[in-house]
């Protein structure tokens, strides 16, 4: 972890990849436990990158969790079929009320919910110089903060369909492909398709799109255009997370749009992330593999954006646990060499032998015989 970031512009930090190298150790550190059966499984993954994450071949489990969850308005349509508005969303979390915020009670994991100003632009881009400047600010403040408080992972995760929909938005144009390919068909309670609610969206963004086409891809152009304030937000604490070295959970989504921004940012930001749930989204399927996310827990959870990292979190944790209890092999201690004292420059003695040389005093040598026939030396 560095220290906190310096004030100036987002684009101008710098993130390092993390050392690749400790996975392959870690994975080999694994394949050597004195186990029956074939090891971790699906969890083997999730070690070997907070391997990475630790710069060891014994990762430990992570000891200061933090949980950021952004919330933001869209324009109308955005949200359309959403269960509730994004604004009760966060007030009900902020109160500790609803399964999402029992569940990471539970799991010990405090929750901050990050409030995002408004992307309100219909026609034209979602947000003016200022309020992307806003956006980004928050972000970056946020993560800082929360590191610098001592959090060694950071748990990031949007509210609202309104987010769904700006990723849809960032999915498609990264792609260069219609955003109906990556808008899913709609459920309402109780499991009947929601056609009201697709058209809603899908109408709604194409009207937005009409308005935001031809720009020069950068990642201030796609957050004041299409992924507004929220996702703003998220890439730019995701980015900080990096330039810091610090591990980032995901999920959903408007959290992977948000990596992939914080890529255009810098190309390491995704390495330090992980999504230990890929749901069968489409913007989730597309945007995870092309940002090189490590392999995630095979879970397929289908549920509201960041329901799922409480879960992940303890199935990480439970498998670091794991693998630092396995029995490992005694490695063997190399023999001391031997005290060898020099003698006509043969042997390389230890500092003690040398010593011990140095004090005995050296032996005359013996005088030649003569022999007795010729009187000559030998």
């Amino acid at each position: 972890m560095t220290q906190t970031t310096d004030a100036g512009p987002l684009a101008e930090l710098k993130a390092k990849f993390p050392n690749g190298v400790w996975t392959t150790r870690a994975n080999a550190r694994l394949q050597d436990a004195l186990i029956e059966g074939s090891g971790l499984g699906r969890l083997q993954a999730a070690v070997g990158w907070a391997a990475r994450m630790q710069a060891t071949d014994a990762p430990e489990p992570f000891a200061a969790p933090r949980m950021l969850l952004f919330a933001g308005e869209y324009p109308a349509g955005w949200d359309s079929g959403d269960y509730a508005p994004v604004a009760e969303q966060a007030a009900a979390l902020e109160r500790g009320e609803g399964p999402f915020a029992e569940q990471a009670a539970r799991a010990g994991l405090p929750i901050s919910v990050v409030r995002t100003g408004a992307s309100e632009g219909a026609e034209g881009p979602l947000l003016d110089e200022t309020e992307l400047d806003a956006a980004l600010r928050l972000g970056r403040d946020t993560a800082d903060r929360a590191i610098d408080e001592g959090a060694d992972l950071l748990l990031i995760s949007g509210l609202g369909a309104g987010a769904v929909t700006a990723s849809v938005a960032v999915c498609a144009f990264i792609a260069k492909d219609e955003i109906t390919n990556f808008q899913p068909q709609l459920h309402a309670p109780g499991g009947a398709v929601f056609d009201n609610a697709w058209m809603g969206r899908i109408s709604a963004l194409r009207d937005h799109l009409a308005f935001n086409r031809g720009f020069k891809r950068s990642p201030q152009e796609l957050i004041a255009r299409l992924g507004g304030a929220e996702l703003g937000a998220m890439a730019a604490a995701i980015f900080t997370a990096a330039t810091r070295s610090t591990a980032v959970l995901v999920d959903g989504p408007a959290a992977v749009a948000a990596v992939m921004l914080a890529r255009d940012f810098g190309l390491a930001a995704p390495k330090w992330c992980y999504a230990p749930n890929r749901s069968t989204h489409p913007v989730v399927v597309k945007l995870a593999k092309q940002a090189g996310l490590a392999d995630d827990l095979a879970l397929e959870l289908d549920l509201p954006d960041g329901t799922a990292l409480p879960l992940g979190w303890e199935l990480i944790q439970a498998g670091l646990r794991i693998s630092q209890s396995l029995p490992m092999p005694v490695k063997e201690e190399p023999e001391p060499e031997p005290d060898v004292p020099v003698a006509g420059g043969i042997g390389v003695p230890t500092p003690e032998a040398s010593e011990a040389a140095l004090a005995e005093p050296a032996e005359e040598p013996e005088p030649a015989e003569e022999s007795e026939a010729t009187g000559e030396k030998a």
